[in-house]
């Protein structure tokens, strides 16, 4: 109980003297932050390691399975195309993706590259691009494979894939 009785004075005489010490009301510590800046300074040990060009990838071909896995659950399971989970990805994250059927065969055309900001700085969005949605197209048929036929990054005005 006495250690209660001086909790509110000591938080009461703290709120009056935070301003005389410099902090303002709008400053806001996030404790999630402490956990963010940690993994961040890990993955950039990683990505300068002899093994982090590998360890990247395969993160991002497991993280390409797990995505393509909830999404295809979400277009209704054993109707999910490759093609239209990756349309759904780009679409959910605000990007913009067009699935078009061209010359009779259906093509994934993207405008916008869900993966320009991804580990940026450490990665290059091509490298996260080609993992992840491999792995996105194995967690619906583990016998397809992606081919990119047109990259952004590579000066094509979009990207464009198909599923062989």
């Amino acid at each position: 109980m006495g250690g209660d009785y001086h909790k509110p004075d000591r938080y009461s005489a703290f709120a009056r003297n935070w301003k005389l010490i410099g902090i303002t009301s709008g400053k806001k510590w996030q404790k999630s932050s402490i956990q963010d800046k940690v993994l961040w300074r890990v993955l950039e040990r990683i990505s300068k390691s002899e093994q982090g060009d590998a360890i990247i990838r395969n993160a991002c071909y497991e993280a390409g399975l797990l995505d393509g896995g909830m999404l295809q659950n979400e277009l209704g399971g054993a109707t999910a195309t490759p093609l239209a989970t990756i349309e759904l990805m780009c679409l959910l994250s605000g990007k913009h993706a067009e699935l078009r059927n061209i010359n009779g065969e259906p093509v994934l055309r993207l405008i916008d590259c869900p993966y320009s900001d991804v580990l940026a700085g450490l990665c290059l969005p091509d490298t996260i691009c080609e993992c992840h949605l491999a792995g996105t197209v194995h967690a619906i048929d583990r016998k397809s494979a992606i081919d990119r036929r047109k990259k952004m990054c590579a000066g094509d005005p979009y990207c464009e894939f198909v599923i062989e």
